[in-house]
């Protein structure tokens, strides 16, 4: 149901949803909406919005109370090359609410589906619930605004709902094992890496780059964000230093300099990716006058794909890197146009582990004690 002119807008309002329900419920009927855009299913091809496009098919669900923003992320999805399961704005919630939709798409048989959803409204224990058991299996993403007074205002306002306790709501996600973001674009991008990409098992990252600057900004980002720098291994050390310029930087970030050829680039990861010391790459270029920015990216495609370890690219530039940085995206690898971005989206992805892990522990039933092999004594005449 995509008419506005609810709850939002007081008692009449109000009344009016009252009346939709009883008619629903006579039918034996469910109803997303009011005041939404619709549902979108890209694997069978329906299109039930009035957006003005379909999703392509992919495995991320995406779920929000705001059909604006529903749009935005379906355009950037285009350009990304990010597919989705299942476009859904849910509105007001008169009767499907978030827990319905979590537990629901929990069951989709779709690999690495996982689940963005944003404006919040009031926390139900439902969502709590579904999202408990999903989260183990997969990552679900809330951007959730209210932060601030005028904030909450604005969204019941819009939708009639009011966003409930901001510090409730952050340790309720910490214990279900969602990971919450604060911006948009972070919702973006989380979406991206975690359809794309496995998840880091640990905070040390690699950055391979092209020129000095780049690599120093990613690094800053890193461990301001809580990643830390991949210590190049002895092992590693050797093999880089058998085909790498002598001037390379003999240290992580690790500084192909500026002339690298792609079979270099393509080189370097491979040897950088098998590194035991290595939780996840970052892959830096700057299009400069030797640099082949859709040759490089082209040699990557055959390492996108490293067993535990992400590898994220920054193709810096405009023009002259959007051939490749179109290659990077059709393979899976997750681009970037600033490095410093990238490193902290790494840090956000380690983090996400780590709450998943503690949710995963508490979860754990505690050990049954041994056994006792010896006979229990007899009771005293």
């Amino acid at each position: 149901m995509i008419s506005a002119g609810f709850k939002e807008t007081g008692p009449a309002g109000a009344e009016l949803e009252r009346q939709v329900l009883a008619h629903a419920r006579r039918g034996h009927m469910r109803l997303i909406g009011p005041n939404c855009l619709g549902v979108m299913n890209p694997i069978s091809g329906v299109n039930a919005t009035f957006a003005a496009g379909m999703a392509r098919r992919g495995n991320v669900t995406f779920i929000s109370q705001s059909g604006a923003l529903c749009t935005a992320v379906l355009d950037w999805s285009l350009r990304e090359m990010v597919g989705f399961s299942a476009f859904v704005s849910i509105g007001s919630m008169l009767d499907v609410g978030w827990g319905d939709l979590i537990s629901y798409f929990g069951d989709d048989p779709t690999p690495r589906a996982s689940f963005s959803t944003w404006r919040l409204s009031a926390m139900p224990r439902a969502f709590l619930s579904a999202a408990r058991e999903v989260a183990l299996t997969k990552p679900i993403i809330v951007i959730k605004p209210g932060r601030t007074e005028g904030a909450a205002k604005a969204a019941a306002s819009h939708t009639g709902s009011l966003t409930g306790s901001d510090d409730v709501l952050e340790a309720a996600f910490k214990r279900c094992g969602v990971l919450r973001v604060d911006t948009i674009s972070d919702l973006f991008h989380m979406s991206e890496v975690l359809a794309k990409q496995p998840r880091p098992q640990g905070n040390r990252l690699t950055i391979i780059t092209n020129a000095g600057g780049p690599g120093v900004l990613a690094t800053d980002a890193l461990l301001t964000s809580g990643g830390a720098l991949a210590e190049v291994s002895k092992e590693t050390m050797d093999e880089l230093n058998k085909f790498l310029p002598a001037v390379w930087s003999h240290n992580n970030p690790i500084d192909v300099i500026g002339d690298a050829s792609a079979d270099l680039y393509a080189k370097t990861l491979e040897i950088a990716g098998r590194d035991p010391n290595s939780d996840g790459l970052l892959v830096i270029l700057t299009p400069q006058a030797m640099t082949d920015a859709t040759a490089t990216a082209e040699k990557l495609k055959a390492f996108g794909h490293i067993e535990g370890k992400p590898v994220l690219a920054s193709w810096m530039g405009g023009d002259e890197i959007a051939a490749g940085e179109a290659i990077l995206n059709r393979a899976d690898i997750p681009t970037f146009a600033y490095p410093d971005t990238a490193a902290m989206v790494f840090s956000s992805m380690w983090q996400y582990s780590e709450n998943l892990r503690a949710f995963t522990k508490r979860r754990s039933p505690p050990p049954t004690p041994p056994t006792s092999n010896r006979a229990a004594p007899r009771p005293r005449s």
